[in-house]
C-alpha cells in the first residue's frame, strides 16, 4: 500500500486542495485486466483535516493488503456541502474527486465499488453527498455522524452557520439539507447501501436512531451499536467491521 500526498486545483472551491491517498501496489492482490479496485472516500470530522483518519485511526495497517483505494480530502468545517459563501464541498466531493480519481488510477467505474463514509461532521457529509449523488456512490457509512444540522449549529457556537448555510440557515437546512427527509427522496432503484453505528454513550446517539429508524425498511441497512463514546477507540472497531461489510471478505489489522 503506497500513502501518497498530493494536491490539484479545485474548479468547485476555486483553490488548490489537497487529499492524502492510500493506493494498492502490485504484489498484494491481482485483478483481472478489466477489474477496477474499490474506492472508499473518507471524511474527516469538525475542526479537523485531510489527515485525522491516519493520525487516529488504524485505517493503514487495515487496508494495506487489500484492493482498495482510500481518498482522504479535507472540507474545512464545510459540513461537506454547497456553502453560501461560495465554496461548492458537495460538488467538490461528490462529482469533482471522482472524476478526478477515475483519470489518475485504476479504480472501478461501477457504483457498488464506491465508498463515501465518515465521522461526526464526516458521517453527514457521507449521507449528504451520497444521498445527493447516488448515482456515483453505491454505498454510505456514517460513524456517529452529526446528522441533525440545526442542534448541531446550537452545540457548536463557535461555526459559522450562516457562512455555510445562508442568513436563513436553519430554514436552508429544513427545505435542502435535512438528512431525515432527503432520503426518502432518492429513487428506489438507486439507493445505496448503508451503515450506520453509533456508540450508546454518544452524545450523538439519539440522533443517529431517529436516522435509522427513519430508513429502516427502506435502505438497505446495516447497523451497528454497543458501549462507546464520540472517539477513535469506538470508530476503529467499527472501521473494520465497515470495511468487512463494503468488501465482503475479512479484515485484520
Amino acid at each position: 500500500m503506497a500513502w501518497i500526498s498530493t494536491a490539484f486545483r479545485s474548479a468547485a472551491v476555486n483553490m488548490p486542495v489537497e487529499v492524502e491517498l492510500l493506493v494498492p501496489q502490485p504484489g498484494y492482490k491481482s485483478l483481472r485486466q478489466t477489474d477496477g479496485y474499490k474506492v472508499m472516500i473518507l471524511l474527516h470530522g469538525a475542526n479537523n483535516d485531510r489527515t485525522e483518519w491516519l493520525l487516529k485511526s488504524q485505517i493503514f495497517d487495515m487496508v494495506k493488503e487489500l484492493p482498495i483505494l482510500v481518498c482522504m480530502p479535507s472540507g474545512k468545517n464545510s459540513f461537506y456541502v454547497n456553502t453560501a459563501n461560495g465554496y461548492d464541498y458537495m460538488d467538490y466531493v461528490a462529482k469533482e474527486l471522482p472524476e478526478w480519481l477515475k483519470t489518475m488510477f485504476r479504480v472501478s467505474n461501477k457504483r457498488e465499488n464506491w465508498l463515501i463514509a465518515g465521522e461526526s461532521m464526516g458521517g453527514y457529509g457521507a449521507l449528504v453527498c451520497g444521498l445527493n449523488h447516488p448515482e456515483r456512490f453505491g454505498q454510505i457509512a456514517s460513524f456517529s455522524g452529526a446528522l441533525d444540522i440545526c442542534d448541531m449549529g446550537h452545540r457548536l457556537p463557535t461555526f459559522r452557520m450562516e457562512l455555510i448555510f445562508g442568513e436563513n440557515w436553519q430554514q436552508e437546512i429544513a427545505e435542502n439539507y435535512n438528512v431525515y427527509n432527503y432520503c426518502h427522496k432518492v429513487p428506489q432503484e438507486l439507493r445505496p447501501r448503508l451503515y450506520l453505528c453509533c456508540g450508546k454513550q454518544d452524545g450523538l446517539y439519539d440522533m443517529n436512531v431517529r436516522f435509522r429508524n427513519a430508513v429502516h425498511g427502506e435502505y438497505d441497512l446495516t447497523w451497528s451499536e454497543g458501549d462507546g463514546g464520540h472517539d477513535f477507540g469506538y470508530w476503529n472497531e467499527r472501521l473494520k467491521e465497515m470495511l468487512a461489510w463494503f468488501l465482503g471478505e475479512e479484515v485484520s489489522a
